[in-house]
């Protein structure tokens, strides 16, 4: 089954074409307030490159947030007007989740961070095991020092803007149930 899978919640957007459970076209570029523009050319592309139209994709699946406002918005519009124009489904998942998807099949503890703004971060701790991600601390909006405090007493591995890795298909993507009322985890206030 071919899908299209991406990102714009963060500086970096994030945009791959899967085919099964193998990644055949995969973006991952820093383009901080122009995820609008370079999310289409990047689709186009790789449309192009694979000579596929939209008919040729059976579902699309996205980070829905946390993370920036507008990032947020442009994946949601363009999640949206596919879905329903194509009447194919839309599935999502935590923007920290798919950052650091190629983390998450290894057992262990993840504090995933990704920068807000004025010394603000969007963060969650997991554990993982057997495969299976358990939240200790789900998505959250917290000024970094509190965050770190947080989760001090735990040994984690830190995921951040310095080592993303993403494998979108080593991971659940959530089916959204009703496309109209599909809309972005915005986060603002710290727990």
């Amino acid at each position: 089954m071919n899908t299209i899978i991406f990102d714009t919640s963060s500086p970096y957007l994030y945009l791959a074409f899967s085919s099964g459970d193998k990644v055949i076209y995969e973006k991952f570029i820093e383009g901080k307030n122009r995820h609008s523009e370079n999310l289409l050319l990047l689709i186009e592309e790789g449309l192009n490159q694979f000579n596929f139209t939209f008919s040729n994709f059976k579902r699309i699946c996205l980070g829905i947030g946390p993370g920036s406002y507008t990032g947020l918005r442009v994946s949601v519009t363009i999640a949206k007007i596919l879905g329903w124009a194509l009447s194919i489904p839309v599935y999502t998942i935590s923007s920290l989740n798919l950052l650091a998807s190629d983390y998450l099949h290894k057992d262990g503890i993840y504090a995933i961070t990704l920068i807000a703004n004025k010394n603000y971060v969007y963060g969650k701790l997991v554990r993982v095991i057997n495969g299976v991600i358990i939240p200790i601390f789900d998505d959250m909006y917290i000024d970094a020092e509190s965050f770190f405090k947080l989760i001090e007493d735990y040994n984690y591995v830190l995921i951040n803007e310095d080592n993303y890795r993403v494998n979108p298909t080593a991971i659940k993507f959530t089916l959204v149930s009703n496309i109209h009322d599909l809309s972005p985890n915005y986060l603002r206030r710290g727990v």
